[in-house]
């Protein structure tokens, strides 16, 4: 595994730190100040999440900030597909044909799906993980969390890509797809997936099973932002982006009125289902708060250097930092985390303080993966490649 590999680059969709001098979407830092944004936020809540008590979820304040931290892989799909636009848009030609961008792309997707399903490994044993695993284990195993919603939302863009002529029929094509899931998802939330396909394929679709990010809705923030990247190129072509991002706040403040107002409407076309995870009003709630912070984000792009400077470093690393915090936090079939070790047990204030220890651990990790990998990268190539053989050897060998 390369260095390169521990990140997702602009033309993935998201921010590998590779060839940095074709990397369009490196150029537009407020993208990347978001990112990094929506990683700080990540950190904190799975952190908060692992330690809190029972006690203190249930007061009106946990609320609130468990509403606004639901936010957050709606923010950071939406940043991914805009950036997969910018960098494919440049290249269509290139993009759509089995070249090598397109096999390096597609080689990181897989990548990305293979770390989000060894991170749900109950054993560190493919013996036993064959053998002995539980039917809840294998439920746990196959769950969708925001890497498998993220890699296959973007596989999905790369094969309309394929089967597109020109930009304008990639969008009509998305355009319909993205509709589609955002008005199919009450109803295929009703409809039980693993009958019809498989324990594997079943989460992808909803939360019948145990699965985080299904990609109805949540494949459709990433699509969201596939048009916020065509709109704001075009923009930037007329030195408009000023204007385009007071469009694109106005356009959050009218997503959110228009969701509000349908939901009060009488008319009910769905039957009974949950509104905070499957209906299209909520989704366009979440798309204009997103559409809402991608502009404030844009304007408040001066923040002080220092403060903008950590947060791109985190975006740049998003991969790495996800990884590494959730084996922290919760831990992995080879370790223990704080959630093992603390337990659910802490109040706010030390929870809070914790996700921060947390945040400050993830960065300081950041920055020397970056010095390691500036000035020793030949000795850390090597010595990644014979830890991850090493541990697929102990994975395939160890009988318990």
């Amino acid at each position: 595994m390369s260095s390169s590999a521990l990140h997702i680059d602009a033309s993935s969709g998201a921010s590998f730190v590779s060839d940095r001098s074709t990397v369009v979407a490196q150029r537009i830092e407020f993208l990347d100040v978001m990112r990094g944004f929506a990683v700080m936020v990540m950190v904190i809540g799975h952190s908060v999440d692992s330690v809190l008590s029972a006690e203190a979820r249930t007061t009106d304040f946990f609320g609130v900030y468990n509403f606004i931290r639901g936010f957050t892989a709606p923010l950071f799909l939406f940043v991914a597909g805009f950036s997969f636009f910018v960098a494919t848009e440049k290249r269509w030609n290139e993009y759509q044909s089995f070249t090598r961008p397109v096999r390096k792309r597609l080689g990181k997707m897989l990548l990305l799906l293979v770390i989000g399903y060894a991170l749900h490994f109950p054993f560190f044993s493919l013996n036993k993980i064959l053998y002995e695993t539980s039917p809840e284990g294998y439920l746990r195993l196959f769950q969708v969390d925001v890497l498998h919603c993220f890699a296959v939302s973007f596989l999905i863009l790369q094969f309309l890509v394929f089967v597109s002529p020109t930009v304008k029929g990639f969008l009509k094509l998305l355009l319909g797809l993205t509709i589609g899931i955002v008005l199919a998802t009450p109803l295929v939330w009703n409809v039980d997936f693993t009958l019809l396909f498989s324990p594997l394929i079943g989460p992808y679709f909803n939360q019948n099973q145990l699965s985080m990010f299904p990609l109805f809705p949540y494949a459709a923030f990433m699509f969201g932002g596939v048009f916020g990247g065509h709109w704001y190129l075009k923009a930037r072509r007329t030195g408009s982006e000023v204007r385009y991002f007071q469009r694109l706040a106005l356009a959050g403040l009218f997503a959110i009125a228009a969701g509000i107002v349908a939901d009060l409407h009488p008319l009910r076309l769905y039957p009974p289902h949950d509104f905070w995870k499957t209906s299209p009003n909520f989704y366009l709630i979440r798309l204009g708060v997103v559409l809402g912070i991608t502009a404030s984000f844009y304007f408040a792009r001066r923040l002080p250097k220092q403060v903008r400077s950590q947060l791109v470093v985190l975006g740049g690393s998003s991969l790495m930092v996800y990884v590494l915090h959730l084996i922290l936090v919760y831990g992995s079939a080879a370790n223990r985390g704080l959630g093992q070790m603390l337990g659910q047990t802490l109040p706010f204030e030390i929870a809070f303080a914790t996700g921060l220890g947390v945040l400050v651990l993830m960065t300081v990790t950041v920055y020397a993966w970056r010095f390691v990998s500036k000035e020793y990268s030949s000795s850390l190539r090597v010595t990644q490649y014979a830890f991850v053989s090493l541990l697929l050897f102990l994975f395939m060998t160890n009988p318990y």
